[in-house]
């Protein structure tokens, strides 16, 4: 199973740091060869040892000494004022997260072993495999806005969705005459009101 991530990102974890011990401490190398056989600058080497020899650690490392605890313990500190220095948390690429959980969902993957060869916390790439599995880290699957252009509703047909102001208002109303009562509903046109007017005066003679 191929577990090669190109990470694309200026950070990375310092792999070289227990190879640089033992060529030095085993093979009696010098910084500038150990530089060369690790294609590391010769700097980097020299402020390497400079902070192992400060750090007091003994080599061989003891018992439970990670290649990630023992850079942690080693860059846990400015090199100038030896005051402690706040640990950068990498922002690793979309791309390699996606790769990382594709990775520990093939089948016989060990999680925590794909994690040590990158670099990478075991807790991170359980929790890109989870987003990953609800589509969570791929952009292509991600939720996108799509445009909705919002009209008025028409009318139905044969209205015009507002009220007339040409239209009499509508009228209801009972008259009791001695005769009898005479009920009136319809518009409040002319014509009914001279009826009303005219049933009211003969209501009173």
């Amino acid at each position: 199973m191929d577990t090669t991530v190109d990470k694309n990102t200026p950070y990375s974890r310092r792999t070289w740091i227990t190879t640089a011990l033992s060529l030095r401490f085993n093979d009696a190398l010098t910084y500038r060869e150990i530089a060369e056989q690790l294609n590391v600058s010769s700097s980097a080497v020299h402020k390497m040892f400079t902070r192992f020899r400060r750090t007091g650690i003994n080599w061989p490392l003891p018992e439970g000494y990670t290649p990630e605890r023992l850079e942690d313990e080693l860059y846990a500190f400015n090199l100038e004022t030896n005051l402690p220095v706040k640990k950068r948390r990498p922002d690793w690429p979309l791309e390699f997260r996606i790769r990382m959980a594709e990775l520990s969902l093939q089948p016989g993957a060990c999680v925590a072993e794909l994690a040590r060869q990158h670099g990478v916390n075991d807790n991170l790439v359980f929790n890109w495999r989870n987003l990953h599995r609800q589509g969570l880290l791929d952009p292509a699957s991600r939720a996108t806005l799509i445009p909705v252009t919002v009209e008025p509703l028409s009318p139905p047909p044969g209205r015009t969705g507002t009220v007339s102001t040409d239209l009499p208002p509508v009228i209801s109303c009972k008259l009791t005459l001695p005769g009898g009562s005479l009920s009136l509903t319809g518009p409040l046109t002319p014509e009914l009101l001279r009826v009303l007017v005219s049933e009211l005066r003969e209501g009173e003679a």
